[in-house]
This record gives C-alpha cells, sequence and structure tokens, in this order.
C-alpha cells in the first residue's frame, strides 16, 4: 500500500516538473515564433546584446514582455482559481465569479469619461495615460471585492453568502456599465471598452509588469502554497476545518482577498482573461487529483503554460493581426474545459 502512494506522489511530481519544463522550453519557441520573420543567431544576438534595431524592439517589447506577462499573469490566475473553489467549495467558483470583470470595466469607463481621453485603432488601444486608466481598473475591482466581502461578513461569510453576495453586486455593476455605455460615452470611448475586456498582453508596460511580478512572488504566489494543505482540510466542511484548528472564515476572507488583489492586479493591466482561472485547476486536478499540496503548483504552472501558448497562437494564426488572449483562451479552453467536466467529473477532489 506504501509503495502504491509513493507512486502516486511520484506521479504527481513528475506531472508538476514536466508542466514546468514545457514553460521553460516553450519560452525559446514563443520568442522565435511571430510575423517578423528573423534566423535564430540573429533573435539569439538580440536577446544578449539588445539595441535600437527593429528586431530588437519585436523580440524585447513585442515578444519576451508579453511572454513574461503570460508566465506571471497564468500563475496567478491559475493559483487563484485554485485557492478560491477550495475555500468556496465550488468548482466553478474562480476570482472573476466575484465580477472582477465588469467591476474593472466600470473603472475603464470612468477612467475614459473623467479623463475624457482615449481612441481605438482598428485592432489596438491608443490611451494617453494607460497607467491611470489602469489605476481606475483596479480600484473598482478591488472595491467590488471589498463590497462583498463585507456582505459576506455580515451574513457569516459562508460560501452560499459569498456566491449570493457576487452575483447581487456583479448585477449592479453591470447595470451600471451599461448606463455609463448608454448615456455617458461615444462610439469610440464604447469600443475602447469593449476591446478592453477581450485581454490583450501587449498592452502592459516593463513597469507595470515589475509591479505584478513583485506583487505575485511576494504575496500571492506563497500564500496560496502556504496554505495548501489547509485548503484541503476546509473542502471538508467548516465543522472539520473548526476541529482541525483552522478558521473557516478567516481562511475564506484571506483567500478571496488575495485571489481578488492578483487578479485585480492582472485584470487592470492586461484585461479579461479569467477563463484561465477555471480551465487551469480543472486540467490539473485531471492530472493530478484534489489534493492541494501538488494541485496549487501544478495549477499555477498549468495557468502560465495554457496562457503562453494561447497568447503564442493569437500572434501566429492570422498574423499580422493579433487574436486578443481573452479571446483565444475561450476559443481553447470551452471544449476542454467541457470535455473535463463530462468525462474526468470522477476526478472532482480524489486526494
Amino acid at each position: 500500500m506504501k509503495s502504491v502512494v509513493a507512486i502516486f506522489k511520484h506521479r504527481k511530481q513528475l506531472v508538476f516538473f514536466s508542466l514546468l519544463l514545457l514553460v521553460f522550453l516553450s519560452v525559446p519557441l514563443c520568442i522565435y515564433l511571430g510575423y517578423y520573420k528573423a534566423s535564430i543567431f540573429e533573435i539569439t544576438r538580440v536577446i544578449f546584446r539588445p539595441d535600437n534595431s527593429q528586431l530588437s524592439i519585436v523580440v524585447w517589447d513585442l515578444r519576451i514582455k508579453r511572454i513574461l506577462a503570460a508566465i506571471i499573469i497564468g500563475a496567478i490566475l491559475g493559483g487563484s482559481g485554485t485557492a478560491v473553489q477550495a475555500s468556496m467549495r465550488n468548482p466553478l467558483a474562480s476570482p472573476f465569479t466575484l465580477g472582477l470583470s465588469y467591476a474593472a470595466s466600470v473603472g475603464v469607463a470612468v477612467g475614459l469619461l473623467a479623463l475624457n481621453e482615449g481612441s481605438i485603432l482598428r485592432y489596438q488601444i491608443n490611451i494617453q495615460n494607460p497607467f491611470i486608466i489602469a489605476f481606475f481598473a483596479f480600484i473598482f475591482s478591488l472595491i467590488q471585492v471589498l463590497i462583498i466581502l463585507l456582505l459576506a461578513y455580515k451574513a457569516g461569510l459562508s460560501s452560499i453568502s459569498l456566491v449570493l453576495s457576487s452575483i447581487a453586486i456583479s448585477f449592479a455593476y453591470q447595470a451600471l456599465l451599461y448606463l455609463i455605455q448608454y448615456f455617458f460615452l461615444n462610439e469610440i470611448y464604447v469600443s475602447t471598452v469593449v476591446f478592453w475586456t477581450f485581454g490583450d498582453l501587449e498592452r502592459i508596460s516593463w513597469e507595470e509588469l515589475k509591479l505584478i511580478a513583485i506583487v505575485s512572488l511576494l504575496i500571492v504566489i506563497p500564500y496560496f502554497v502556504y496554505r495548501s494543505i489547509d485548503y484541503d482540510v476546509i473542502i471538508g466542511g467548516d465543522d472539520i476545518a473548526k476541529s482541525s484548528g483552522i478558521n473557516p472564515r478567516r481562511l475564506r476572507f484571506e483567500t478571496i482577498f488575495i485571489a481578488a488583489l492578483g487578479a485585480s492586479l492582472a485584470t487592470s493591466f492586461v484585461g479579461v482573461v479569467g477563463f484561465v482561472c477555471l480551465l487551469a485547476p480543472h486540467i490539473s486536478r485531471f492530472l493530478v487529483g484534489g489534493g492541494h499540496r501538488y494541485l496549487m503548483p501544478t495549477s499555477m504552472a498549468m495557468g502560465s503554460l495554457i496562457l503562453l501558448w494561447s497568447d503564442t497562437l493569437g500572434r501566429i494564426i492570422i498574423s499580422p493581426v493579433t487574436i486578443p488572449v481573452g479571446i483565444m483562451t475561450s476559443l481553447l479552453g470551452v471544449p476542454l474545459l467541457i470535455f473535463l467536466l463530462i468525462k474526468g467529473e470522477k476526478h472532482g477532489y480524489r486526494d
């Protein structure tokens, strides 16, 4: 029996490290793939000796930057989805179940309205102060989460109260967004808000990438890894968690806040790519089971891999036109998620 358990644990470790290896091997391939053609030697040269050439700009600002963003944001979304599903005991929950997409969209609309700036070209948005727009999106997302947590706290901070609070506030933000679009925004601004909701890694700047990397590496990822064992306990119910010395209300509050912090920051910079929050945990659970000691890091690696290749395929399928990564994750993820839900439901929360 012990040998079987050891083999199963070894298989879980093998899956995780295989995903890490795939992410690592995908990076040079994703750097090379793209509309702008150059030899491997030329690309390697500008990687180690960047200059002001067009190739250097393409490699660093249009490929490496978005590759790093995909890896970091994918890990945040994969881990956040896993943590929220465990704390709420709902396999279809995610930070975006809290309505972050609508809240962030309202923030973008209010930012455009307040600053009275921003224009949209055929395939890209040009905003004079993109960091300010991202700030509005982040603040509104954070306000959304705080309101939900406050309402849920008044109701006992149970998983049901969190879901009901999220639904109620999400519809309120949705109505507010439609009102702003209908009465205050012209066609250009409405198009800007809609395009922003598609999700696009190209719009993130190096400064924003540094900020989200710091937050993820110092707060989001360490917290989820630290709480992995607690998530296994709370899945069994609040009573079991209490008997094990875990405060389920505190764990649920912290998890929702940290997950929303990471997801809100990512959404404010690159738009809505929330489907990764659902897809990465379900694929990972199918591969390694429900034990969060292995499921959590596997979901993070899976999220990075999904977002990395969704963005890369979006760049090359109909180049030079780029399909936003939010659209690609949905196109690639929906069939796979449906298959996993039908075929692999028995793998839901296995140990």
